[in-house]
């Protein structure tokens, strides 16, 4: 019987033993899910507005409006019949789409000059880098230099000073970069999308950024949920999409300012911001 128990002992101490080895094997496979690499440079792609997400029953973005006349293409004039629109959101898109559709165009916040804000920095075209580290991600845009600042896994400060970029704060959901940002200021260019549509200080955004591969390189997929209960009738998901490009090493200077510009009297936008008092 004693030889009996030992033999029990001692296969009861090797499954154990088993398992323990198991979950040392287990372990390196779970850190192994690495915070994703943002390293290189990547260029907007697709449309330069957000999509909706495909399957999803919530709200959807502002699209672009299907206009049937000649030279349509040029034609950015937003969809001001989207549900999610509040009357007078809905009434500012209208106005946007109506000018539009008579050639007379919307200027832009990178148009005229003016940082984009989240979530219309999505849509910018020319190209970005993000610089990680251990405490922040930085995302770099060629577009008139404008940057952004993520802090890591930290919260939100309690009542954050309004900003063109608001407060964003990150933390990585394994291979995903997630961005919730606050604090955006509002002025008559702040937007949310190319057409013009508004936010207000309620404004909250949450984006996920998530490498994938494709036969061209890699692609990266930026989900963006919105809530803005003072303009929005819910909230709203969109999707943009952005590739790598080998062929870039650096970023370019490229300065909206230098640029010749002229804008209408009267225009949604309208003139380059100007300092009217020294901050020294």
């Amino acid at each position: 019987m004693r030889a009996v128990a030992g033999i029990a002992i001692v296969l009861s101490l090797c499954a154990a033993s088993g398992v323990r080895a198991a979950e040392a094997q287990a372990t390196p496979t779970t850190a192994a899910a690495a915070e994703p690499d943002f390293s290189g440079f990547w260029n907007r792609v697709g449309h330069l507005w957000l999509d909706p997400i495909p399957d999803d029953d919530g709200g959807k973005p502002v699209n672009r409006l299907k206009v049937d006349a000649p030279g349509a293409d040029d034609i950015w004039a937003g969809d001001f019949n989207n549900p999610i629109l509040q009357p007078w959101a809905r009434e500012i898109v209208k106005k946007n789409a109506e000018s539009e559709i008579r050639r007379d165009h919307v200027y832009t916040a990178d148009d005229s000059c003016w940082p984009s804000g989240v979530p219309q920095v999505v849509n910018l075209l020319d190209e970005i880098q993000f610089l990680q580290a251990k405490d922040r991600v930085v995302i770099i845009y060629q577009r008139d230099h404008q940057v952004r600042w993520i802090w890591l896994n930290r919260n939100h400060s309690e009542n954050p000073a309004p900003s063109w970029y608001g407060e964003s704060v990150g933390h990585y959901e394994g291979d995903t970069l997630v961005v919730d940002t606050i604090g955006l200021k509002t002025h008559k260019m702040s937007v949310v999308d190319p057409f013009g549509t508004p936010h207000t200080d309620k404004l909250h955004v949450v984006e996920r950024y998530q490498l994938f591969s494709t036969p061209f390189g890699n692609g990266l997929e930026i989900t963006v949920e919105v809530d803005d209960p003072g303009a929005f009738t819910a909230p709203w998901k969109g999707t943009a999409e952005y590739r790598q490009n080998p062929a870039v090493t650096e970023l370019k200077e490229v300065v909206c300012a230098e640029n010749n510009r002229s804008f209408a009297d009267g225009s949604t936008f309208g003139a380059i911001p100007q300092e009217t008092a020294s901050p020294f």
